[in-house]
Protein backbone atom coordinates (compact mmCIF):
# COMPACT_ATOMS: atom_id res chain seq x y z
CA UNK A 1 0.00 0.00 0.00
CA UNK A 2 1.40 3.48 -1.21
CA UNK A 3 1.62 5.79 1.46
CA UNK A 4 0.26 9.10 1.40
CA UNK A 5 2.40 12.72 2.23
CA UNK A 6 0.58 14.98 4.14
CA UNK A 7 -0.75 17.85 2.58
CA UNK A 8 1.69 20.07 3.71
CA UNK A 9 4.19 17.98 1.90
CA UNK A 10 2.74 18.37 -1.19
CA UNK A 11 2.39 22.07 -0.72
CA UNK A 12 5.99 22.54 0.21
CA UNK A 13 6.98 20.76 -3.13
CA UNK A 14 4.67 23.19 -5.62
CA UNK A 15 5.54 26.01 -3.95
CA UNK A 16 8.85 25.78 -5.98
CA UNK A 17 6.85 25.15 -9.67
CA UNK A 18 6.71 28.19 -11.18
CA UNK A 19 6.08 27.17 -14.65
CA UNK A 20 2.01 27.42 -15.76
CA UNK A 21 2.43 24.68 -17.84
CA UNK A 22 4.10 22.35 -14.82
CA UNK A 23 0.94 23.27 -12.46
CA UNK A 24 -1.60 22.43 -15.01
CA UNK A 25 -0.01 19.03 -15.48
CA UNK A 26 0.22 18.48 -11.50
CA UNK A 27 -3.38 19.43 -10.88
CA UNK A 28 -4.37 16.73 -13.57
CA UNK A 29 -3.12 14.12 -11.88
CA UNK A 30 -4.97 13.02 -9.62
CA UNK A 31 -7.41 14.71 -6.33
CA UNK A 32 -4.91 14.93 -3.71
CA UNK A 33 -2.26 16.99 -6.51
CA UNK A 34 -5.14 18.98 -8.02
CA UNK A 35 -6.14 20.06 -3.94
CA UNK A 36 -3.05 20.84 -3.21
CA UNK A 37 -1.67 22.69 -6.19
CA UNK A 38 -4.27 24.51 -7.54
CA UNK A 39 -3.69 27.09 -4.38
CA UNK A 40 -0.05 27.76 -6.40
CA UNK A 41 -1.81 27.92 -10.04
CA UNK A 42 -4.33 30.74 -8.60
CA UNK A 43 -1.57 32.30 -6.32
CA UNK A 44 -1.12 34.78 -9.35
CA UNK A 45 -3.95 34.14 -12.15
CA UNK A 46 -3.02 37.36 -13.77
CA UNK A 47 0.82 36.43 -14.69
CA UNK A 48 1.74 37.73 -18.51
CA UNK A 49 1.56 33.94 -19.79
CA UNK A 50 -1.67 34.71 -21.34
CA UNK A 51 -1.67 31.98 -23.41
CA UNK A 52 -2.42 29.52 -20.80
CA UNK A 53 -4.67 31.79 -18.09
CA UNK A 54 -6.09 33.70 -20.89
CA UNK A 55 -9.70 34.78 -20.51
CA UNK A 56 -10.93 31.41 -19.08
CA UNK A 57 -10.61 32.91 -15.74
CA UNK A 58 -12.45 35.81 -16.15
CA UNK A 59 -16.16 33.90 -16.10
CA UNK A 60 -14.69 31.65 -13.22
CA UNK A 61 -14.02 35.15 -11.22
CA UNK A 62 -17.49 36.11 -12.02
CA UNK A 63 -19.54 33.04 -11.47
CA UNK A 64 -20.70 34.43 -8.35
CA UNK A 65 -23.61 35.91 -9.89
CA UNK A 66 -24.69 33.03 -10.86
CA UNK A 67 -26.68 32.04 -7.47
CA UNK A 68 -27.11 28.58 -7.80
CA UNK A 69 -23.79 27.12 -9.27
CA UNK A 70 -20.71 27.22 -6.85
CA UNK A 71 -16.83 26.12 -8.79
CA UNK A 72 -14.93 23.11 -7.15
CA UNK A 73 -12.28 25.61 -5.69
CA UNK A 74 -12.87 28.74 -3.62
CA UNK A 75 -10.52 30.50 -6.18
CA UNK A 76 -10.61 33.96 -5.67
CA UNK A 77 -9.20 33.26 -1.77
CA UNK A 78 -6.29 31.72 -3.19
CA UNK A 79 -5.17 34.67 -4.91
CA UNK A 80 -1.84 36.71 -3.58
CA UNK A 81 -0.75 38.54 -6.98
CA UNK A 82 -2.40 41.31 -8.42
CA UNK A 83 -0.96 42.08 -12.02
CA UNK A 84 -3.34 45.01 -12.35
CA UNK A 85 -2.79 45.86 -15.72
CA UNK A 86 -2.66 42.22 -17.21
CA UNK A 87 -6.00 41.83 -15.34
CA UNK A 88 -7.08 44.59 -18.22
CA UNK A 89 -5.61 43.13 -20.89
CA UNK A 90 -7.17 39.22 -20.00
CA UNK A 91 -10.38 41.65 -19.53
CA UNK A 92 -10.28 43.32 -22.62
CA UNK A 93 -9.71 40.31 -24.41
CA UNK A 94 -12.53 38.73 -22.73
CA UNK A 95 -14.85 41.53 -23.70
CA UNK A 96 -13.93 41.35 -27.66
CA UNK A 97 -14.28 37.64 -28.12
CA UNK A 98 -17.29 37.04 -25.75
CA UNK A 99 -19.44 40.06 -25.76
CA UNK A 100 -22.72 37.74 -25.66
CA UNK A 101 -21.15 36.26 -22.24
CA UNK A 102 -20.30 40.14 -21.20
CA UNK A 103 -24.24 40.96 -21.55
CA UNK A 104 -25.33 37.96 -19.56
CA UNK A 105 -23.02 38.49 -16.69
CA UNK A 106 -23.98 42.47 -16.93
CA UNK A 107 -27.71 41.22 -16.89
CA UNK A 108 -27.18 39.09 -13.64
CA UNK A 109 -25.22 42.07 -12.18
CA UNK A 110 -28.33 44.14 -12.43
CA UNK A 111 -30.44 41.82 -10.90
CA UNK A 112 -27.78 41.12 -7.88
CA UNK A 113 -28.88 43.57 -4.68
CA UNK A 114 -26.46 42.29 -2.78
CA UNK A 115 -23.46 43.92 -4.91
CA UNK A 116 -21.96 47.21 -3.74
CA UNK A 117 -24.90 50.64 -4.43
CA UNK A 118 -22.87 51.90 -7.09
CA UNK A 119 -23.05 49.15 -9.07
CA UNK A 120 -27.18 49.84 -9.52
CA UNK A 121 -25.75 53.39 -10.33
CA UNK A 122 -23.60 52.74 -13.12
CA UNK A 123 -24.38 54.18 -16.47
CA UNK A 124 -21.60 51.98 -18.30
CA UNK A 125 -23.47 52.01 -21.48
CA UNK A 126 -21.86 55.67 -22.01
CA UNK A 127 -18.50 54.08 -22.53
CA UNK A 128 -19.07 51.10 -25.06
CA UNK A 129 -16.50 48.41 -24.84
CA UNK A 130 -14.84 50.65 -21.95
CA UNK A 131 -17.85 50.47 -19.86
CA UNK A 132 -18.26 46.65 -19.38
CA UNK A 133 -14.40 46.21 -19.12
CA UNK A 134 -14.42 48.75 -16.63
CA UNK A 135 -17.86 46.77 -14.62
CA UNK A 136 -15.96 43.74 -15.00
CA UNK A 137 -12.74 44.23 -13.07
CA UNK A 138 -14.90 45.79 -10.56
CA UNK A 139 -16.57 42.91 -10.10
CA UNK A 140 -13.51 41.09 -9.84
CA UNK A 141 -12.31 43.20 -6.94
CA UNK A 142 -15.33 42.79 -5.02
CA UNK A 143 -15.23 39.05 -5.12
CA UNK A 144 -11.74 38.97 -4.12
CA UNK A 145 -12.64 40.55 -1.78
CA UNK A 146 -15.23 38.77 -0.82
CA UNK A 147 -13.70 35.58 -0.41
CA UNK A 148 -11.21 37.20 1.71
CA UNK A 149 -8.27 37.12 -1.14
CA UNK A 150 -4.67 37.58 0.60
CA UNK A 151 -3.50 40.53 -1.26
CA UNK A 152 0.47 40.88 -1.12
CA UNK A 153 1.97 41.80 -4.39
CA UNK A 154 0.46 44.85 -6.74
CA UNK A 155 1.56 46.17 -10.02
CA UNK A 156 -0.10 48.91 -12.02
CA UNK A 157 1.88 49.51 -15.80
CA UNK A 158 -0.79 50.07 -18.23
CA UNK A 159 0.43 50.58 -21.82
CA UNK A 160 -0.30 52.74 -24.82
CA UNK A 161 -1.25 49.36 -26.44
CA UNK A 162 -3.31 48.74 -23.47
CA UNK A 163 -5.70 51.21 -24.57
CA UNK A 164 -5.22 52.63 -28.04
CA UNK A 165 -8.27 50.76 -28.86
CA UNK A 166 -10.31 53.23 -26.78
CA UNK A 167 -9.03 56.18 -28.28
CA UNK A 168 -10.57 57.80 -31.55
CA UNK A 169 -7.19 58.74 -33.60
CA UNK A 170 -8.62 58.73 -37.10
CA UNK A 171 -5.54 56.35 -37.57
CA UNK A 172 -3.14 58.72 -36.80
CA UNK A 173 -1.62 56.77 -33.97
CA UNK A 174 1.57 54.46 -34.33
CA UNK A 175 0.70 51.02 -33.38
CA UNK A 176 4.26 49.95 -32.40
CA UNK A 177 4.33 53.30 -30.24
CA UNK A 178 4.46 52.52 -26.33
CA UNK A 179 2.30 53.75 -23.42
CA UNK A 180 5.85 54.93 -22.25
CA UNK A 181 5.65 58.38 -24.23
CA UNK A 182 2.55 59.58 -23.43
CA UNK A 183 4.26 62.56 -22.30
CA UNK A 184 6.17 62.98 -24.70
CA UNK A 185 5.31 65.92 -27.16
CA UNK A 186 7.38 65.32 -29.97
CA UNK A 187 4.98 62.44 -31.15
CA UNK A 188 3.02 63.88 -34.33
CA UNK A 189 -0.81 63.55 -34.08
CA UNK A 190 -1.47 61.99 -30.94
CA UNK A 191 -3.80 63.23 -27.95
CA UNK A 192 -2.33 63.30 -25.00
CA UNK A 193 -5.31 64.46 -23.31
CA UNK A 194 -7.73 61.89 -24.46
CA UNK A 195 -4.76 59.31 -23.56
CA UNK A 196 -4.47 60.95 -20.05
CA UNK A 197 -8.31 60.62 -19.35
CA UNK A 198 -8.67 57.03 -20.32
CA UNK A 199 -5.92 56.14 -18.03
CA UNK A 200 -6.95 57.78 -15.10
CA UNK A 201 -10.44 55.74 -15.85
CA UNK A 202 -8.63 52.83 -15.02
CA UNK A 203 -7.13 54.19 -12.12
CA UNK A 204 -10.26 55.12 -10.96
CA UNK A 205 -11.35 51.18 -10.72
CA UNK A 206 -8.86 50.85 -8.00
CA UNK A 207 -10.19 54.07 -5.94
CA UNK A 208 -13.69 53.21 -6.69
CA UNK A 209 -13.28 50.36 -4.91
CA UNK A 210 -11.16 51.10 -2.01
CA UNK A 211 -13.76 53.90 -1.06
CA UNK A 212 -16.61 52.09 -1.75
CA UNK A 213 -19.20 52.80 1.13
CA UNK A 214 -21.28 50.04 1.76
CA UNK A 215 -18.17 47.32 1.52
CA UNK A 216 -16.22 47.28 4.11
CA UNK A 217 -14.38 44.25 2.82
CA UNK A 218 -12.51 46.82 0.36
CA UNK A 219 -10.95 49.00 3.04
CA UNK A 220 -9.26 45.99 4.41
CA UNK A 221 -7.92 44.38 0.81
CA UNK A 222 -4.44 45.41 0.89
CA UNK A 223 -3.72 45.54 4.48
CA UNK A 224 -1.23 43.03 4.08
CA UNK A 225 0.42 44.51 0.80
CA UNK A 226 4.14 43.96 1.13
CA UNK A 227 4.87 44.66 -2.93
CA UNK A 228 3.93 47.95 -5.08
CA UNK A 229 4.97 48.47 -8.29
CA UNK A 230 3.87 51.55 -10.17
CA UNK A 231 5.41 52.18 -13.51
CA UNK A 232 4.26 54.30 -16.84
CA UNK A 233 0.95 55.48 -15.92
CA UNK A 234 0.39 58.85 -16.23
CA UNK A 235 -1.06 59.65 -13.10
CA UNK A 236 -0.53 58.76 -9.46
CA UNK A 237 -1.79 60.18 -7.12
CA UNK A 238 -5.58 58.89 -6.56
CA UNK A 239 -3.14 55.18 -5.80
CA UNK A 240 -0.92 56.54 -3.72
CA UNK A 241 -3.63 58.06 -1.22
CA UNK A 242 -5.69 54.78 -1.46
CA UNK A 243 -2.57 53.02 -0.45
CA UNK A 244 -1.76 55.34 2.51
CA UNK A 245 -3.62 52.67 4.76
CA UNK A 246 -0.40 50.08 3.91
CA UNK A 247 2.31 49.84 6.26
CA UNK A 248 3.88 46.71 6.11
CA UNK A 249 5.24 47.00 2.23
CA UNK A 250 8.87 45.34 2.29
CA UNK A 251 9.07 47.38 -1.71
CA UNK A 252 7.88 50.01 -4.05
CA UNK A 253 8.66 50.88 -7.26
CA UNK A 254 7.91 53.70 -8.79
CA UNK A 255 8.43 55.44 -12.03
CA UNK A 256 7.26 59.01 -12.75
CA UNK A 257 7.73 61.65 -14.75
CA UNK A 258 7.13 64.25 -12.61
CA UNK A 259 7.86 63.64 -8.97
CA UNK A 260 6.75 66.81 -7.92
CA UNK A 261 3.31 66.09 -8.94
CA UNK A 262 3.19 63.08 -6.79
CA UNK A 263 5.23 64.73 -3.39
CA UNK A 264 3.24 64.71 -0.87
CA UNK A 265 1.44 61.31 -1.16
CA UNK A 266 4.72 59.10 -2.24
CA UNK A 267 6.46 60.81 0.59
CA UNK A 268 3.47 60.19 2.95
CA UNK A 269 3.50 56.54 1.95
CA UNK A 270 7.30 56.01 2.56
CA UNK A 271 7.44 57.54 5.84
CA UNK A 272 4.35 55.36 7.05
CA UNK A 273 6.26 51.78 6.30
CA UNK A 274 7.31 49.87 9.03
CA UNK A 275 10.00 47.64 7.31
CA UNK A 276 11.03 49.30 3.98
CA UNK A 277 13.35 46.81 2.63
CA UNK A 278 13.54 47.86 -1.08
CA UNK A 279 12.84 51.60 -2.71
CA UNK A 280 13.42 51.26 -6.70
CA UNK A 281 13.04 55.22 -8.46
CA UNK A 282 12.80 55.69 -11.84
CA UNK A 283 12.38 59.30 -13.67
CA UNK A 284 13.27 61.48 -16.60
CA UNK A 285 15.89 64.32 -16.64
CA UNK A 286 13.03 67.25 -16.41
CA UNK A 287 15.05 69.69 -13.74
CA UNK A 288 13.87 72.33 -15.88
CA UNK A 289 10.58 71.88 -14.40
CA UNK A 290 9.45 73.97 -10.97
CA UNK A 291 10.38 72.47 -7.94
CA UNK A 292 12.00 69.52 -9.17
CA UNK A 293 14.70 69.90 -6.98
CA UNK A 294 13.48 70.32 -3.70
CA UNK A 295 10.68 67.28 -4.81
CA UNK A 296 13.96 64.95 -5.49
CA UNK A 297 15.17 66.28 -2.42
CA UNK A 298 12.54 65.39 0.23
CA UNK A 299 11.67 62.01 -1.55
CA UNK A 300 14.94 60.39 -1.02
CA UNK A 301 15.67 62.28 2.05
CA UNK A 302 12.46 60.28 3.48
CA UNK A 303 13.73 57.42 3.05
CA UNK A 304 15.83 57.85 6.20
CA UNK A 305 12.69 57.13 8.42
CA UNK A 306 13.00 53.40 6.48
CA UNK A 307 16.87 53.76 6.82
CA UNK A 308 16.92 51.00 9.46
CA UNK A 309 14.87 48.22 7.28
CA UNK A 310 16.42 49.12 3.60
CA UNK A 311 18.71 46.64 2.10
CA UNK A 312 18.19 47.41 -1.37
CA UNK A 313 18.06 51.40 -3.01
CA UNK A 314 18.00 51.82 -6.56
CA UNK A 315 17.85 55.09 -8.47
CA UNK A 316 17.85 55.66 -11.78
CA UNK A 317 16.75 58.97 -14.21
CA UNK A 318 17.26 61.07 -11.30
CA UNK A 319 19.06 64.55 -10.91
CA UNK A 320 20.33 65.31 -7.21
CA UNK A 321 21.69 68.57 -7.14
CA UNK A 322 21.05 68.78 -3.19
CA UNK A 323 23.76 68.16 -1.53
CA UNK A 324 22.01 67.08 1.54
CA UNK A 325 20.13 64.08 -0.92
CA UNK A 326 22.07 61.03 0.55
CA UNK A 327 22.64 62.14 4.13
CA UNK A 328 20.71 59.58 5.41
CA UNK A 329 23.09 56.64 3.96
CA UNK A 330 24.76 56.08 6.41
CA UNK A 331 21.97 55.27 9.05
CA UNK A 332 21.48 52.43 6.28
CA UNK A 333 23.04 49.82 7.89
CA UNK A 334 21.91 46.62 6.78
CA UNK A 335 22.01 47.87 2.70
CA UNK A 336 22.61 45.06 0.63
CA UNK A 337 22.14 46.78 -3.03
CA UNK A 338 22.50 50.03 -4.23
CA UNK A 339 22.16 51.14 -7.64
CA UNK A 340 22.86 54.39 -9.58
CA UNK A 341 22.00 54.83 -12.89
CA UNK A 342 21.49 57.57 -15.69
CA UNK A 343 21.73 60.18 -13.25
CA UNK A 344 23.22 63.00 -11.79
CA UNK A 345 25.28 63.06 -8.04
CA UNK A 346 26.70 66.05 -6.82
CA UNK A 347 30.42 65.13 -5.08
CA UNK A 348 28.60 65.91 -1.70
CA UNK A 349 26.42 62.75 -2.51
CA UNK A 350 29.20 61.07 -3.29
CA UNK A 351 30.55 61.87 -0.05
CA UNK A 352 28.22 60.77 1.72
CA UNK A 353 28.00 57.48 0.21
CA UNK A 354 31.97 57.11 0.64
CA UNK A 355 31.97 57.70 4.62
CA UNK A 356 28.78 55.17 5.51
CA UNK A 357 29.74 52.13 6.86
CA UNK A 358 27.79 49.18 4.53
CA UNK A 359 29.07 45.82 6.50
CA UNK A 360 26.53 43.92 3.99
CA UNK A 361 26.31 45.60 1.05
CA UNK A 362 26.89 43.01 -1.47
CA UNK A 363 26.26 44.74 -4.82
CA UNK A 364 26.85 48.41 -6.08
CA UNK A 365 26.47 49.43 -9.48
CA UNK A 366 27.21 53.18 -10.28
CA UNK A 367 26.24 52.98 -14.08
CA UNK A 368 26.23 56.01 -16.59
CA UNK A 369 26.34 59.00 -14.06
CA UNK A 370 27.95 62.03 -14.09
CA UNK A 371 28.83 64.76 -11.86
CA UNK A 372 30.46 68.40 -11.17
CA UNK A 373 32.65 68.45 -14.89
CA UNK A 374 35.87 70.10 -12.87
CA UNK A 375 36.12 68.03 -9.96
CA UNK A 376 35.87 64.63 -12.43
CA UNK A 377 38.45 66.17 -14.93
CA UNK A 378 40.74 65.64 -11.84
CA UNK A 379 39.24 63.04 -9.42
CA UNK A 380 36.94 60.25 -9.77
CA UNK A 381 34.64 60.40 -6.48
CA UNK A 382 33.67 56.48 -7.50
CA UNK A 383 37.15 56.24 -5.90
CA UNK A 384 36.78 57.56 -2.34
CA UNK A 385 33.75 54.75 -2.33
CA UNK A 386 36.48 52.22 -3.00
CA UNK A 387 38.56 53.24 -0.58
CA UNK A 388 36.58 52.65 2.34
CA UNK A 389 37.51 49.16 3.38
CA UNK A 390 33.91 48.30 5.23
CA UNK A 391 32.15 48.31 1.58
CA UNK A 392 34.80 47.48 -0.82
CA UNK A 393 35.98 44.04 0.74
CA UNK A 394 32.22 42.73 1.02
CA UNK A 395 31.42 43.41 -2.62
CA UNK A 396 30.36 40.40 -4.38
CA UNK A 397 28.97 42.30 -7.93
CA UNK A 398 30.45 45.80 -8.64
CA UNK A 399 29.23 47.45 -11.67
CA UNK A 400 31.14 50.68 -13.35
CA UNK A 401 30.61 52.07 -16.59
CA UNK A 402 30.27 56.28 -16.11
CA UNK A 403 31.23 56.90 -19.65
CA UNK A 404 30.73 61.01 -18.53
CA UNK A 405 34.11 60.20 -15.85
CA UNK A 406 37.19 59.02 -16.09
CA UNK A 407 39.01 56.59 -14.25
CA UNK A 408 41.82 58.36 -13.15
CA UNK A 409 42.62 56.15 -9.99
CA UNK A 410 39.78 54.02 -9.46
CA UNK A 411 40.79 50.23 -10.98
CA UNK A 412 44.37 50.59 -8.81
CA UNK A 413 41.66 51.58 -5.44
CA UNK A 414 39.71 48.67 -6.86
CA UNK A 415 42.88 46.04 -7.16
CA UNK A 416 43.43 47.25 -3.63
CA UNK A 417 40.70 46.83 -1.70
CA UNK A 418 38.54 44.23 -3.46
CA UNK A 419 39.13 40.21 -3.41
CA UNK A 420 35.71 38.77 -3.31
CA UNK A 421 34.03 39.87 -6.61
CA UNK A 422 31.94 37.61 -9.01
CA UNK A 423 30.32 39.99 -11.32
CA UNK A 424 32.22 42.99 -12.45
CA UNK A 425 31.79 44.94 -14.86
CA UNK A 426 34.19 48.06 -15.75
CA UNK A 427 35.56 50.53 -18.58
CA UNK A 428 39.01 51.50 -19.89
CA UNK A 429 40.20 55.29 -20.06
CA UNK A 430 44.08 55.39 -20.22
CA UNK A 431 46.89 53.00 -20.71
CA UNK A 432 47.77 53.19 -16.86
CA UNK A 433 44.13 51.21 -16.33
CA UNK A 434 45.91 48.13 -18.24
CA UNK A 435 47.85 46.85 -15.13
CA UNK A 436 44.86 47.63 -12.20
CA UNK A 437 42.28 45.60 -14.14
CA UNK A 438 44.91 42.37 -14.56
CA UNK A 439 45.65 42.91 -10.79
CA UNK A 440 41.86 43.06 -10.29
CA UNK A 441 41.80 39.54 -12.14
CA UNK A 442 44.78 38.14 -9.86
CA UNK A 443 43.16 39.41 -7.00
CA UNK A 444 39.55 37.93 -7.31
CA UNK A 445 39.47 34.65 -8.50
CA UNK A 446 36.10 33.75 -8.11
CA UNK A 447 35.27 36.50 -10.54
CA UNK A 448 32.25 34.44 -12.96
CA UNK A 449 30.77 37.06 -15.25
CA UNK A 450 33.26 40.23 -16.43
CA UNK A 451 32.48 43.21 -18.94
CA UNK A 452 34.60 45.64 -20.14
CA UNK A 453 33.52 48.59 -22.01
CA UNK A 454 36.35 51.00 -23.90
CA UNK A 455 34.40 54.18 -24.13
CA UNK A 456 36.77 55.96 -26.77
CA UNK A 457 39.43 57.65 -25.15
CA UNK A 458 42.35 57.02 -26.46
CA UNK A 459 44.02 53.76 -25.68
CA UNK A 460 46.90 51.48 -27.40
CA UNK A 461 44.27 48.00 -26.78
CA UNK A 462 46.91 46.26 -28.96
CA UNK A 463 46.54 41.91 -29.60
CA UNK A 464 48.89 41.42 -27.23
CA UNK A 465 46.24 42.99 -25.04
CA UNK A 466 43.69 40.95 -25.98
CA UNK A 467 45.78 37.71 -25.73
CA UNK A 468 46.80 38.70 -21.79
CA UNK A 469 43.27 39.82 -20.97
CA UNK A 470 41.94 36.12 -22.05
CA UNK A 471 44.96 34.62 -20.51
CA UNK A 472 44.50 36.59 -17.10
CA UNK A 473 40.44 35.18 -16.74
CA UNK A 474 39.98 33.41 -13.40
CA UNK A 475 38.86 29.60 -14.16
CA UNK A 476 35.29 30.20 -12.79
CA UNK A 477 34.67 32.61 -15.35
CA UNK A 478 31.65 31.86 -17.93
CA UNK A 479 30.41 34.88 -18.97
CA UNK A 480 32.65 37.79 -20.76
CA UNK A 481 31.12 40.83 -22.38
CA UNK A 482 33.46 42.89 -24.55
CA UNK A 483 32.25 46.01 -25.96
CA UNK A 484 34.54 47.88 -28.59
CA UNK A 485 37.89 45.95 -26.76
CA UNK A 486 38.24 44.05 -30.04
CA UNK A 487 38.88 45.71 -32.70
CA UNK A 488 39.32 42.97 -35.39
CA UNK A 489 38.25 39.43 -36.91
CA UNK A 490 42.15 38.43 -36.13
CA UNK A 491 41.90 40.06 -32.70
CA UNK A 492 38.44 37.97 -31.88
CA UNK A 493 40.46 34.82 -33.33
CA UNK A 494 43.33 35.26 -31.14
CA UNK A 495 40.66 35.86 -28.44
CA UNK A 496 38.82 32.48 -28.89
CA UNK A 497 42.02 30.08 -29.51
CA UNK A 498 43.98 31.57 -26.23
CA UNK A 499 40.75 31.18 -24.35
CA UNK A 500 40.90 28.59 -21.08
CA UNK A 501 38.12 28.93 -19.38
CA UNK A 502 34.74 27.16 -20.32
CA UNK A 503 32.63 29.92 -21.59
CA UNK A 504 28.47 30.23 -21.64
CA UNK A 505 28.25 33.21 -22.36
CA UNK A 506 30.38 35.40 -24.87
CA UNK A 507 28.99 39.30 -26.24
CA UNK A 508 31.47 41.12 -28.52
CA UNK A 509 30.54 44.35 -30.13
CA UNK A 510 32.58 45.68 -32.74
CA UNK A 511 33.17 48.95 -34.97
CA UNK A 512 30.85 49.13 -38.31
CA UNK A 513 34.00 48.62 -40.82
CA UNK A 514 34.08 44.72 -39.35
CA UNK A 515 32.06 41.53 -41.43
CA UNK A 516 30.11 40.26 -38.39
CA UNK A 517 29.13 37.29 -40.51
CA UNK A 518 32.96 36.74 -40.34
CA UNK A 519 32.88 36.43 -36.55
CA UNK A 520 30.16 34.25 -36.65
CA UNK A 521 31.69 31.57 -38.72
CA UNK A 522 35.11 31.83 -36.77
CA UNK A 523 33.01 31.03 -33.27
CA UNK A 524 30.89 27.92 -34.60
CA UNK A 525 34.96 26.41 -36.08
CA UNK A 526 36.23 27.22 -32.68
CA UNK A 527 33.18 25.72 -30.48
CA UNK A 528 33.12 22.70 -33.13
CA UNK A 529 37.05 22.34 -32.71
CA UNK A 530 36.83 22.22 -28.84
CA UNK A 531 33.51 20.17 -28.89
CA UNK A 532 31.18 22.85 -27.18
CA UNK A 533 27.83 22.80 -28.27
CA UNK A 534 26.48 26.46 -29.39
CA UNK A 535 22.56 26.77 -27.74
CA UNK A 536 22.33 30.22 -29.55
CA UNK A 537 23.77 32.64 -31.72
CA UNK A 538 22.81 36.26 -32.98
CA UNK A 539 24.63 38.93 -34.99
CA UNK A 540 23.71 42.20 -34.97
CA UNK A 541 24.19 45.13 -37.47
CA UNK A 542 23.40 48.57 -36.39
CA UNK A 543 24.77 52.03 -37.74
CA UNK A 544 26.95 52.33 -34.70
CA UNK A 545 28.42 49.26 -34.35
CA UNK A 546 27.93 45.50 -34.93
CA UNK A 547 27.40 42.72 -32.06
CA UNK A 548 27.43 39.05 -31.70
CA UNK A 549 25.97 37.16 -29.18
CA UNK A 550 26.76 33.58 -28.35
CA UNK A 551 25.47 31.19 -25.66
CA UNK A 552 27.23 27.52 -25.32
CA UNK A 553 25.53 24.60 -22.96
Amino acid sequence: MSSRLPNECYQQIFSNVQDTKTLFSIIQVNHTWCENAIIFLWKNPFRKEIDYNHTKIIPVLLSFLKKDKNTFFDYPSFITHLDFDNLFRITSKFYDNNENEVDYFMGLMEQDDTLPSIFSKLEYDKWPGFGQIWVIILLILVNMARRRANIQWFKFDIRYNDIKGFLNNNGKENDDVEYFYVDDERIVGSNVEMRYNIVNKIENIITTFLNLDDFNESKIFFENLEYLELDRSSFKVAILEAFSMCKNLKTIEIEHPFFQLILRPLVSLIKNQNNLENIIIYGVHNAYMADYHDAIFEIISSLNTAAHSLKRVEICGIKMMNDETFKFIGNCKNLEVLKLEDSYVSIKNFEWIALAEFSKLRSLELVYNWSNKEYVSQFNPIQMILQNKSISLNLKSLHLLNTYIKNHNLLKSISENCRNLINFTTQLTADDDIKYLFNILGNNPNIKEFQLLNPGYPMNLSTGFIIDLVKAFPKKTDYIRLVHIVNNLDEFRKFLENCMVDLKFLYVVVSTNNDINEFGECVKRWSEERKKKIKKLDIFSIPSDKKILVRWE
